[in-house]
């Protein structure tokens, strides 16, 4: 399965050929995180073209493959987590204390403390939203998903 560095994927098998999951996705520029969420009705991780998918969630249902920015759901837009932002407005000097801050190793449980409340918000986004919103549009019986047979 390609992906990007450091990606997380976690699957569930809803059916025979249709997987949910969701996606740990890292930012390589920021300390940051995104998580990805959709389907395959093909029985794999999602061969898109691009990634996050370009249809809009709500039009989705007859995607065979989808992937979506859970802040799409959540947020109405492209929403990561940042553990550390960078001001919009920061001095030259600011910026520059950033990146050396960036560099300098921390304690495990210092980054723990960063990262842990980001973590539980996700979470929370994913129950609140991205599961509603699987449950919605990648199950047996939704649209492109063939009826599976019943075994004797």
């Amino acid at each position: 399965m390609a992906g990007f560095p450091g990606e997380r994927a976690f699957c569930s098998r809803v059916s025979e050929t249709l997987l949910n999951w969701v996606v740990l996705v890292p930012d390589q520029k920021r300390e940051a995180f995104f998580v990805e969420l959709g389907w395959s009705r093909k029985g794999r991780f999602p061969q898109l073209t691009m990634r996050p998918s370009g249809t809009r969630p709500a039009e989705a249902g007859s995607e065979e493959e989808y992937l979506c920015r859970l802040g799409e759901l959540s947020r109405g837009g492209d929403f990561g987590w940042e553990i550390e932002a960078l001001a919009a407005d920061a001095s030259q000097d600011e910026m520059l204390a950033y990146i050396v801050a960036q560099t300098r190793p921390i304690a495990a449980d210092v980054a723990r403390d960063r990262v842990v409340p980001h973590v539980e918000e996700a979470l929370r986004e994913i129950v609140q939203y991205g599961l509603p919103f699987l449950r919605k549009h990648a199950q047996p019986g939704a649209a492109g998903d063939a009826p599976q047979a019943a075994r004797p």
